[in-house]
Parts: structure tokens; C-alpha cells; sequence
């Protein structure tokens, strides 16, 4: 996988999860434009549903001793959830903080599907306005909104076969500050090409926030873990 971009981190075992922690951090929890806002850890196949969101749950422990190590504070669940989705998206944000990180456990699918991410934050700098007033201004449920993030897209690239992910979004809406002290958001939105009601494309969600107690309990996130059920099914 040589060829995948450098937000692109292969891993194996939770060793190489944790090991590569602080590059997630860089990626995802940036201050400035030099980091893309987001990061994609590739899985292959071999590790199932329930270590799929165990690894979400360590990555997201690892994330917080690395803010509170960095002195900009830890990460706390506000929502976990699992989801059967198959409906075409606008970029969006998704309902959190303003300085709050999205996190995504795809499965393996049959379900062909595109992801895509806008620096929407970018965007707005480069406008002279705030990424608030670009939603006002230029939303991008529209054309014309989303016409103007043309030059900050990135598309993610397919999956292998059989592989899992773990996609880490900046979901914040903060503007850029010089002294660096503001978390940079960008906008996601996903195309299903090929819905299918006979197949399944599962995600696994965590939404974390800046604070100090968790909103959700161990016994929840265990069962977040360990559960085989749905919270919804969209077509």
C-alpha cells in the first residue's frame, strides 16, 4: 500500500493501532492547514465487527492521554452508535462542539460506496470569513455552496476487498487562529453507487468532544462493543 496517501496508515494488531496514535493525532486534531484534518486507518481482513470497535475504543483512550499530554485536553464519548447506512449524503457536519472528532468503523461491504472530505475550514479562511458564516453564506446542502468547495475536496481511496476501516473526521467548526489554539473541522458526505437491499454496509460511530467525563458509561461502551445489534437502517 505504498502507493496510498499519507493520511492512509495500515494496521495489523492494536499494537500498530496504538504505535501509530500520535501520527492520528497530527492528522486529524490539527491547528493549521498543513494537516488534512482527517485520517484513515486501512485494516485487512481478519479482524472482525466487536475488535473493530474495541479498536475504536483504544484509539480513542490513546487520543485522550495524547491531548492531556499535549496540554490540549482529553477526549469524552458524547454518542455511540451502529448503523446500517446506505443513503446518499450532502457534506455535512455532523451534530456535536465546535471542537469535536467523528469517528468512523466501516466493515466490509459489497456496497459500493465513495467517501468524500471538504476543508470547508480552508475554504472559509481563504473567503476571509468563518467556517459558521460559510455555512450560512454558501451552504453546501447546494449547488452553489458546494461548487465552491471544489478545490478542497479530497476523495478517499477504495478499500482492498474484505477490509475494514477506522476513519478519524475533524467534525469542529472553530476558525483558524494565529496562537494556534483552535482544532480545524472539515465537512464529510459519502455517494452510495450501488444500493443494494439484499447487502449490508454496517458503521460503527463514536462522536468525541473536548472535556473531562465521559457522557457515556463503561457498561455502555462495552456494550457498543460487544453488541450485535443496529440503531437504525437507512435506504
Amino acid at each position: 500500500m505504498s502507493d496510498d496517501p499519507q493520511y492512509v496508515i495500515p494496521i495489523h494488531d492494536e499494537r500498530q493501532l496504538v504505535a501509530h496514535a500520535n501520527t492520528v493525532y497530527d492528522l486529524v486534531w490539527r491547528v493549521d492547514f498543513k494537516a488534512p484534518g482527517f485520517a484513515v486507518l486501512d485494516i485487512p481482513p481478519g479482524p472482525d465487527s466487536h475488535v473493530l470497535r474495541a479498536w475504536m475504543v483504544k484509539l480513542k483512550q490513546r487520543l485522550t492521554e495524547i491531548g492531556i499530554s499535549r496540554k490540549r485536553g482529553g477526549f469524552i464519548y458524547k454518542s455511540m452508535s451502529r448503523f446500517d447506512q446506505q443513503v446518499t449524503t450532502k457534506f455535512h457536519l455532523d451534530g456535536a462542539p465546535d471542537q469535536s472528532l467523528l469517528m468512523l468503523g466501516y466493515e466490509p461491504s459489497k456496497v459500493e460506496s465513495r467517501l468524500f472530505l471538504a476543508d470547508y475550514t480552508r475554504a472559509a479562511f481563504d473567503l476571509g470569513i468563518t467556517p459558521g458564516q460559510f455555512l450560512q453564506e454558501y451552504n453546501p446542502m447546494y449547488k452553489k455552496g458546494e461548487d465552491l468547495l471544489g478545490l478542497y475536496i479530497t476523495e478517499l481511496p477504495q478499500p482492498m476487498e474484505g477490509h475494514s476501516r477506522l476513519v478519524a473526521i475533524n467534525n469542529s467548526s472553530l476558525p483558524f487562529s494565529e496562537v494556534r489554539t483552535n482544532s480545524l473541522g472539515v465537512l464529510h458526505k459519502a455517494i452510495i453507487v450501488t444500493p443494494d437491499d439484499t447487502e449490508r454496509r454496517f458503521i460503527n460511530s463514536t462522536m468525541l468532544a473536548v472535556g473531562e467525563r465521559d457522557e457515556i458509561s463503561l457498561e455502555q461502551q462495552k456494550e457498543f462493543i460487544a453488541t450485535d445489534k443496529i440503531s437504525q437502517r437507512d435506504y
